[in-house]
């Protein structure tokens, strides 16, 4: 019987580059295994056929980067865009894995109490027994919280990698349906306010702009996952 690897928990910078924020769950059967693990071990588990691998970084270094491009092949170009500031959502299949790119929407009040669109950028290289997401703090956090929750509640682990990826691409499109509908709730807000006889047509027109501003940006996000969804 093969022995399951123990959890790991301790000084993530102890083997290799450092990383600001770093998570792993490793799970064998549907059932969880390993659990923050150093960054020496990924190639380990994804060599282990019974496995099932992710690792999260959040604000790598280059240097950590380089090591993963080396150590499992990624594609230079790929590892490039995962840091790059401005990326369009996309799918790209290399060799020996798929690289994605997607984006979570919020609708927030800005400035003045205008509605404004947060959004957040997630990469992921996916394997054949792995998923490796990259996040850089900027604007809004994809939560992987919800996203861990969504693979394990679900029962949906004993289906491989394509269920990491469907597990995190069902809450980034979850969000962009909330996003959608807290706009529209908005949009009821400012139909009301057409009748009332206390506003500005000024003011209405400002909200009209920061709201149509909002749905802008919103679909730069959404109308590119069909790619994302096909190509994955």
């Amino acid at each position: 019987m093969r022995p399951r690897p123990a959890a790991v928990r301790g000084d993530q910078h102890a083997a290799g580059p450092a990383v600001t924020g770093i998570r792993g769950r490793v799970w064998r059967d549907g059932r969880l295994v390993a659990t923050d693990f150093p960054l020496a071990e990924l190639d380990g588990h994804l060599a282990d056929a019974a496995a099932l691998t992710w690792l999260d970084l959040r604000d790598p270094e280059e240097a950590v980067l380089a090591q993963l491009a080396s150590e499992l092949a990624l594609d230079r170009h790929a590892v490039e865009d995962a840091v790059a500031p401005r990326e369009r959502p996309k799918a790209t299949r290399h060799a020996s894995h798929t690289f994605l790119t997607c984006y979570t929407a919020t609708l927030v009040e800005g400035a003045q109490g205008l509605p404004a669109l947060a959004v957040g950028r997630i990469s992921a290289f996916v394997m054949p027994r792995g998923l490796i997401t990259v996040r850089v703090a900027r604007g809004a956090e994809v939560d992987m919280d919800e996203v861990v929750r969504r693979w394990e509640d679900d029962g949906l682990l004993g289906h491989g990698v394509g269920a990491l990826v469907h597990g995190l691409l069902d809450v980034l499109v979850d969000g962009h349906f909330d996003a959608v509908q807290a706009m529209d709730d908005r949009l009821e807000e400012l139909e009301d306010l057409l009748f009332s006889e206390t506003v500005r047509t000024r003011e209405i027109q400002v909200r009209v702009f920061a709201l149509r501003k909002a749905l802008v940006s919103l679909r730069r996000v959404v109308l590119p996952m069909r790619e994302v969804v096909a190509g994955v």
